[in-house]
């Protein structure tokens, strides 16, 4: 967990292990890891956001969009191993975009 924090990320227990978090422009990192070495990453990104007033059912308002990708990783590993890895899954751009 400290390799986490010194790598920016904010450290939370949750049941069964712990959850991490950095937020980078418009990109979140999330580390979802288990006592049992189960490891979850997810990378959300924030393409763009839309609004504008709006009236429904002759009430006015507000309408609200934010165009958002979510890319997750799945798979089993030991704890040591996890910086690296978060680290690669940081710098994956499969789909040829730049966070």
């Amino acid at each position: 967990m400290e390799a986490l924090k010194a790598l920016g990320y904010e450290i939370s227990p949750i049941e069964g292990g712990f959850y991490g978090e950095k937020r980078q422009g418009g990109v979140v990192y999330q580390v979802f890891y288990s006592e049992e070495g189960d490891v979850r990453l997810r990378r959300l990104r924030f393409l763009r956001e839309e609004a504008k007033p709006l009236n429904l059912a002759g009430v006015a308002g507000e309408w609200a969009a934010r165009y958002q990708v979510e890319e997750n990783f799945f798979a089993v590993a030991n704890p040591q191993d996890l910086p690296s890895l978060v680290l690669a899954f940081e710098r994956l751009d499969l789909g040829g975009e730049t966070p």
